[in-house]
């Protein structure tokens, strides 16, 4: 019970890190390069944070189907135009491994890890976080 209550608290203290760091969501494109109208960035972005929140909810519950159908949202939103917004091999590179890192936190889910789930998720917050600092670092 005790090692049960450390893993919820540790994936809220971590939920709410995810917070703070996806809340200012602000699109970046190459100033060479056509891409998303910022506000189409920013409406999708504020989906793709929908779609953490199931992850989030899921985790919290213990509820696997809630936890694979987030990581099912967040990997099919990786391949839609709207997630495009730099034309580079390195954030090609960077959205392949935030797919698989979705693959993983829904196979942990597939199988009812809870412990797998929850640092297949901290994976998949550090490759956002990861892209972010990536597309600011374009400007």
């Amino acid at each position: 019970m005790r090692s049960s209550r450390k893993a919820t608290t540790r994936i809220w203290a971590c939920s709410i890190s995810v917070a703070l760091v996806a809340a200012p969501v602000i699109a970046v494109v190459s100033a060479d390069e056509p891409g998303p109208k910022p506000d189409a960035v920013a409406d999708f972005m504020r989906a793709k944070l929908g779609h953490s929140q199931h992850v989030l909810e899921g985790l919290a519950l213990e509820d696997y189907d809630l936890i694979a159908r987030g990581a099912q949202e967040l990997a099919l939103a990786s391949q839609a135009s709207s997630w495009q917004v730099l034309q580079t091999e390195e954030y090609a590179r960077q959205s392949a491994e935030f797919r698989r890192s979705c693959d993983t936190l829904r196979g942990a889910a597939k199988a009812r890890n809870l412990d797998g789930a929850a640092l297949a998720w901290m994976e998949v917050t550090m490759k956002c976080v990861q892209c972010h600092k990536y597309v600011r670092d374009e400007k």
